[in-house]
This record gives C-alpha cells, sequence and structure tokens, in this order.
C-alpha cells in the first residue's frame, strides 16, 4: 500500500515535472511507467535538485542511481541527466567524455543515445569549437534522418551558415527544411519559417516563380497569391532603398506586375483590386506614367468612382498639376466630400477667401454638418487676423464648451481680456474642462497685467486639480516668471 502510494505521487507529479524540464531533459512516458517504484522514488529525488539548481547535490543522486539500478530501464535517462548537471557545473569536456559519450556506447538503440548525441554537437557549440559542432551537426543528419534531432541540427547548422555568410550552405538547408524534412507536429513551424526564408531569398535574387515554388509547400490558392505578392512587394521596397539595387528591384518588380496581371484571368473577380495593386506598384517604382495609365484603365472598364476620382486627384497634386486635380473633385458624385478636398487645396496654397467660399457654398447644400463648415471658416477668419468675423462663426457652433475657449482666444487677440474671462468661467462648469479653463483666466489676467489675480488664479490651479497637466504648467509658470514656489494640493483657501 506504501509503495502504491508513492507511485500515485509520483505519476500525479510527472507532468509538472516534464513542464519544467527542456525537451533534451525529459524522460519518456513509457520508460518512467517500466521502472520500478524505487527508481522511480530515486530518480524525482535527483530531478528535485536539479531544477533547485543544487547540480552537485543532483549529480550525486544520479550517480547513486546508476550505481543502484544499472539495470534499469531508467539508466540511459539517469546517465544523460548527470550529462546535463556537469553542463551546468561547467565541465563540457567530462560531460562528453564521461556522460554524452557514454551514453550512446552502452545503449546505443535507446531515445536517450540520440539525444546525447545532439547533446555532444550542442556542446561543442557551447565551447565555441565551431568546426566540431558543426560536423557533429552534420553527422546527425546523416544518421538520424527522420528524427526531430536532424531538424534541431540543421538549424542549428542554418545559424552558422548565416553568422559566416556562407549563402550555398544557407540555400542548401532551406531547401532541405522546405522539401525534404517532413512536416511533424514538432517540425511544422519550423519547416514554414524556413519556407519564407527561402522565399524571401529568391525574391532578393529576383526569382519570383522560384519563391513561389517554395511558398505553394506550406500555401494554395488565394492564399498563395496574396503572400507571394506581399512578400515580393517588401522586398521591392527593401531593394530601393539601396541605389546600387534599384535595378534588381526594377526586375522583380516587372514579375510581380505580370504575376497580378495573370491573376485577373484566374480571378477576374477582383480585376479590379488587382489593378490598383498594379498602379500602387509602378507608383513606388517611380513609373507615375503608368499609374495614370492603369487609372484610366480602370474608369474605361468599370466606370469612375469616387475612390478613383480620389488617386487621379491625388496623382495631380503629386505633380504640380493642382487646377487639374480640382477639377476632378469637383466631378465627386459625393459632392460634399469633393469640395471639403477643393477647400483643403485652397488653404494648402493660401488662398483663405478662397476656401471661405467654398465652405459657404457647403453650408448651402450640407445643413446638416453647418456646425463643421462655421468652425472650418471661423479657422480661415483667424488665419487672416479676422476676430471678430471668427468669433461671429464660432458662435454659430453648437461645440460647448471647445466654441467657448475660440472665441475667448479671439476676444484675447482683441485686447478684450473681461469678455474672455467670463467665457472661460462658463467652460469651468464642465468638469473635464475645468483645469483649462482655470489656467486660461491666469493667463488672461496676466495679459491685462493684473500680477495679483493671475498669480492668485495660477495657485488656484494648483490647489484645486493638483493631479492635472495644467496644475505641473501652472507650478512651473509661478517657479519661473514669478519665482513662486506652490506645493500641488492641499487646502484651498477662499
Amino acid at each position: 500500500m506504501r509503495l502504491l502510494l508513492l507511485t500515485s505521487l509520483f505519476l500525479s507529479l510527472l507532468p509538472a515535472a516534464f513542464a519544467a524540464l527542456s525537451p533534451l531533459e525529459q524522460i519518456q512516458v513509457a520508460t518512467f511507467e517500466q521502472m520500478r517504484d524505487v527508481e522511480r522514488y530515486q530518480i524525482k529525488i535527483a530531478e528535485k535538485h536539479y531544477l533547485a539548481g543544487d547540480y552537485k547535490i543532483a549529480l550525486a543522486e544520479y550517480a547513486k542511481f546508476l550505481t543502484l539500478y544499472e539495470k534499469s530501464p531508467g539508466a540511459p535517462y539517469a546517465q544523460l541527466m548527470w550529462s546535463h548537471t556537469m553542463m551546468h557545473l561547467k565541465k563540457p569536456k567530462t560531460a562528453m567524455r564521461e556522460g554524452f559519450q557514454s551514453v550512446i556506447d552502452y545503449w546505443p538503440e535507446s531515445h536517450e543515445a540520440t539525444v546525447a548525441a545532439y547533446c555532444i554537437a550542442d556542446s561543442y557549440k557551447t565551447m565555441g569549437e565551431v568546426a566540431n559542432a558543426q560536423k557533429a551537426f552534420r553527422f546527425l543528419i546523416k544518421e538520424y534522418p527522420k528524427h526531430d534531432i536532424a531538424v534541431r541540427s540543421r538549424v542549428e547548422l542554418l545559424h552558422y551558415a548565416k553568422l559566416h555568410q556562407d549563402e550555398d550552405e544557407r540555400l542548401a538547408i532551406l531547401n532541405d527544411l522546405t522539401y525534404q524534412v517532413e512536416r511533424s507536429d514538432s517540425a511544422k513551424e519550423t519547416c514554414i519559417n524556413a519556407t519564407h526564408e527561402l522565399a524571401e531569398l529568391h525574391f532578393f535574387a529576383q526569382r519570383l516563380e522560384e519563391g513561389k515554388r517554395a511558398l505553394a509547400t506550406t500555401y494554395t490558392g488565394p492564399k498563395l497569391f496574396d503572400i507571394v505578392v506581399s512578400l515580393s512587394a517588401k522586398t521591392v521596397d527593401h531593394l530601393l532603398k539601396e541605389p546600387a539595387a534599384k535595378s534588381a528591384a526594377l526586375k522583380l518588380g516587372d514579375q510581380l506586375l505580370a504575376t497580378l496581371r495573370a491573376e485577373t484571368l484566374v480571378r477576374p473577380e477582383l480585376t479590379k483590386d488587382l489593378l490598383y495593386r498594379a498602379a500602387d506598384l509602378h507608383a513606388t517604382l517611380g513609373r507615375p506614367s503608368d499609374t495614370w495609365r492603369l487609372y484610366e484603365e480602370i474608369a474605361e472598364r468599370f466606370g469612375p468612382d469616387d475612390g478613383l476620382r480620389g488617386r487621379m486627384a491625388q496623382w495631380c497634386k503629386q505633380r504640380k498639376k493642382r487646377d487639374q486635380a480640382r477639377t476632378i473633385y469637383g466631378e465627386f458624385e459625393d459632392v460634399v466630400a469633393g469640395q471639403k478636398q477643393i477647400a483643403t487645396m485652397y488653404l494648402e496654397e493660401g488662398k483663405i477667401e478662397e476656401a471661405i467660399a467654398v465652405y459657404r457654398h457647403l453650408l448651402e447644400i450640407d445643413g446638416d454638418n453647418s456646425g463643421d463648415h462655421f468652425w472650418a471658416i471661423a479657422g480661415c477668419y483667424e488665419k487672416l487676423s479676422d476676430w471678430k468675423k471668427a468669433i461671429a462663426s464660432y458662435r454659430q457652433v453648437d461645440r460647448f464648451p471647445a466654441n467657448y475657449f475660440a472665441i475667448a482666444n479671439c476676444h484675447r487677440r482683441l485686447g478684450e481680456q473681461t469678455e474672455a474671462i467670463v467665457l472661460y468661467n462658463q467652460c469651468k462648469t464642465v468638469e473635464s474642462a475645468a483645469p483649462e479653463a482655470t489656467i486660461q483666466i491666469g493667463f488672461t489676467y496676466e495679459e491685462a497685467k493684473d500680477k495679483e489675480k493671475a498669480i492668485r488664479t495660477f495657485q488656484l490651479t494648483c490647489k484645486r486639480y493638483p493631479k492635472s497637466g495644467q496644475a505641473s504648467r501652472a507650478h512651473s509658470h509661478l517657479q519661473n516668471k514669478y519665482n513662486i514656489n506652490v506645493t500641488l494640493g492641499g487646502t484651498e483657501e477662499e
């Protein structure tokens, strides 16, 4: 009964222990089940110290297991873990000669022997013996071609290939992972990552079809097309950043353009979107004339719409053909959207009166949004420093307290501080606006040369709203301008 309870306890702890150990350190469930209870007990004692970082004690406990139970199914595992412990004790050569190699020599057919062979290669890597590590990893691939260890070994060799800029070996390994390695559950993610890396290498070498072939091992149909376009377009952008690689970018871009055109025959329902992609690619490649020709083709085949008109107008603006752009905006089916774009263009050109005229036209045709248009008109008058007309326009806007803040600012520009303070005090009725309204009252008193009230208002800002950004600004202003230090927060003196 006692042994049965111990067995139940250890089996219940087994998954948690597995979770704490790396795949190279975990005992196989089948091996654990074949062991006697006393053997399990001993291996768990050793493991407890190993996981706690007490490596010297763990080493002794694994050695004890090998002395007491050398014929146990768990003996190869105990020897493997003895070796891992030696690695933690910074004794890699001992771990290899007396540990991992012993696993291979005494239990050559065991699962642990395969793991030990990988660990030897990894130990060489740890010691910085690159040539020996590479040789060992290649041996593993040859000796255990179907094992997950072979996949891990390829990943290690790929690291060295990149490090040493060995493009031939890098390409060979990526081809193996893409086309040769079986995509088991454990190897699938590694193989997919290799597929992407291989495709990108082909794209950088302007071999679009080869890149597509690599990606086809993972994707099919529309998904394959989308990822080919995405990765190759990304590569074009990267190549264009290097002046010396411009010709390569153009070559890859032309291949991608041919792919986009061919796809219109496969998926005619997406022709419009594909032509837009091609137009964008021409723009990226610095071919504005080809971009415009595709816009004209889209208009001819599908009829113009505001989306196309917007692109064409933007193209004209980029070519400094601003009158033509305005004409196109004037053809918008969504008249309001088109007129807003025209007004924006006038503002960009500093033609404020023309912009105001457009916004007044918008008031006539889009009365439901009159507040937005009056706000824009007020902003135009501010640019003209016509503060009274700006005030009149802001008063037409139902956007409290924002419009009151704007009107108050205009009054201050006119030197009408009293009117501004009245408005700010009304803004204070909105809790979220109160800190800003209060500090602006302080600045307004300052503009009116009322130093005493300005100081008192800045202090009030600090006391009433100590956690606000306005309190920090007021505190800093009092220090810098008036050499007054105040404590944020505290009681308020009326």
